[in-house]
């Protein structure tokens, strides 16, 4: 059975919230680099620059690739909701137009 639509996008939320926490941890190190620039400490700053740009680069580059995911998630759910709005309101005109043409059958038949 498909989640309904609701569900979906409380899923995607939560998913936001959990790349937003790990945006967080990310930018620890780039904290602590940041700090270790500012003491001077340049032995520290080099480390981070050889050991450790390229892993917050790929955790960068991770959370841009699934909040993408998400949006594609999120677009898909808005054009299924348009297309069923679409669909309903169709049916709703279809259904109002056979009622009008049962209508003035009728009243030609009296």
């Amino acid at each position: 059975m498909q989640k309904n639509n609701n569900e979906e996008m409380f899923t995607q939320a939560c998913k936001l919230t959990n790349l937003a926490d790990h945006l967080n941890l990310v930018e620890m190190p780039l904290d602590h680099v940041a700090l270790n620039r500012d003491n001077k400490d340049n032995g520290a700053v080099h480390y981070f620059l050889n050991e450790e740009l390229d892993s917050v680069q790929n955790n960068i580059i991770n959370i841009q690739n699934q909040i993408q995911e998400i949006s594609d998630v999120l677009t898909d759910i808005y054009n299924e909701e348009d297309e069923l709005q679409k669909s309903t309101e169709y049916e709703k005109k279809k259904n109002t137009s056979l009622l009008e043409s049962l209508e003035v059958e009728n009243d030609d038949v009296r």
